[in-house]
């Protein structure tokens, strides 16, 4: 198997410490070795910067942005197939997971572990700042922008998956400091989320270093517009959506996943040889260099018109898998979390759950993508442009569900759906077990 190695800048041989004996905060396991920043250590500018680099090096891990969300999500949904001997994926493929699923018990142990890192940036920088740090107001807006807006991501993503988690804000330095909270609700989780995320935005305002690799004022403001999506406020979502600026669709959809910068990103997670991502590998067939886990459904590669640019798509050794991610060898490949195309067709949902024109956006999509435009636009008609423009990118399963067709669309590809699950993933096995206090989601 493929491993993501995560590199790592280090200041000083103290600043990045060892954690918990490779466990997390909540008492799931980490995945790999990981490095967290330690205590009394962000001083200066140049430490403050490293210790958030540790932000992007934690979400490059294979269970967070590093393949297995992104393989999970279209095999829960409708877009892939399960054709290796993994049973994690075998589970994921049957939108039917048990709570032993180690993959799921990773991800969302992956999940906690950036937010350790979040936490600790936060509670050294702003909550309890070191006597004598010599940290400067325009770097310290910008690490805590980035670190509440990457703990809300990480939340969003949780919250999305398993319903109400723990919004764990306390920082973990040592093993005695591991705690085993009980479970908020996920009304507590959004609003905390919102919460952070204008904490967030404040701080972008006072200092903003715009890039593709890093959290942004633009990217906190998307990811606030997402999640009052997720909780019917449209109408703010529309209002924020409607005043992102300054970005526009690459003129080839090929070169968003290649390019080493695009117009339409947003924010991107940039893997290098030394730090490669999984997606290529898993999805590639053997004959490929890959090792050909998952592959595209024969029905979803029909949903496209013969002319779509956005069908990167090959046959090898009898499986279909498409090439946004190009490097199955070494993993270099370009992943975007969010970029303009989402924020256009998001507008469009939002206009259509409120009031404004949804068809210009759509037809933009559609315009690059090289095929006709609609003469008239359903929310239907948005669900699956957004099924075309991002398969692959993580956004399918939350995209059915939001949408209320998450039954339809797992018997619609032949599986039983579980309506007591609530669309919801199980708590890992291992976090009842390392923590009394929680309990399991219902039907599990």
């Amino acid at each position: 198997m493929k491993k993501n190695i995560i590199k790592y800048l280090i200041v000083s041989s103290s600043l990045l410490t060892i954690v918990s004996c490779g466990r997390d905060m909540v008492g799931s396991e980490t995945v790999d070795t990981d490095r967290q920043v330690g205590d009394g250590f962000i001083k200066t500018d140049a430490i403050a910067r490293t210790a958030t680099n540790g932000i992007y090096n934690n979400m490059q891990n294979r269970y967070v942005y590093g393949g297995e969300l992104h393989f999970f999500d279209g095999l829960f949904a409708d877009d892939f197939t399960h054709t290796g001997t993994f049973s994690e994926f075998a589970e994921a493929g049957a939108s039917n997971f048990l709570d032993t699923n180690l993959s799921v018990r990773r991800i969302y142990g992956g999940h906690y572990t950036v937010i350790r890192t979040c936490n600790a940036i936060i509670d050294q920088v702003e909550t309890r700042p070191i006597q004598g740090n010599t940290i400067t107001n325009p770097v310290k807006n910008q690490v805590l922008g980035e670190a509440y807006a990457a703990r809300a991501l990480m939340y969003l993503n949780l919250v999305r998956l398993f319903g109400g988690v723990a919004y764990v804000t306390t920082p973990i330095y040592i093993a005695d400091d591991v705690i085993r909270p009980k479970r908020d609700s996920q009304e507590i989780v959004y609003q905390s989320i919102i919460n952070d995320l204008k904490k967030s935005i404040e701080f972008f305002k006072n200092n903003n270093e715009k890039s593709e690799t890093f959290l942004s004022l633009d990217a906190a403001q998307v990811i606030l517009a997402k999640t009052y999506m997720e909780i019917g406020l449209y109408n703010d979502a529309k209002t924020i959506l409607e005043n992102i600026k300054g970005y526009s669709l690459s003129a080839s959809y090929t070169a968003l996943f290649t390019a080493s910068t695009s117009t339409e990103h947003i924010f991107k997670i940039n893997f290098t040889e030394t730090d490669g991502g999984n997606q290529a590998f898993f999805f590639y067939p053997a004959l490929v260099g890959g090792r050909g886990e998952v592959s595209l459904r024969t029905q979803f590669m029909s949903i496209f018109d013969a002319s779509d640019t956005r069908k990167m798509f090959a046959i090898a050794q009898g499986r279909n898998y498409f090439r946004k991610y190009s490097n199955p060898g070494s993993g270099a490949d370009n992943v975007p979390i969010i970029r303009y195309a989402d924020v256009l067709l998001s507008l469009a949902e939002c206009r259509l759950k409120t009031s404004g024109d949804a068809l210009t956006p759509v037809n933009q999509v559609r315009a690059r993508a090289g095929i006709a435009p609609l003469a008239a636009v359903t929310l239907d008609d948005v669900l699956m442009e957004r099924r075309k423009e991002l398969y692959g990118e993580a956004d399918r399963w939350f995209s059915v569900k939001r949408f209320g067709k998450a039954q339809q669309v797992i018997e619609g590809k032949g599986r039983p759906y579980f309506s007591k699950r609530l669309d919801l993933w199980p708590i890992p096995a291992w976090q009842l077990i390392n923590n009394p206090n929680t309990n399991q989601n219902p039907g599990y």
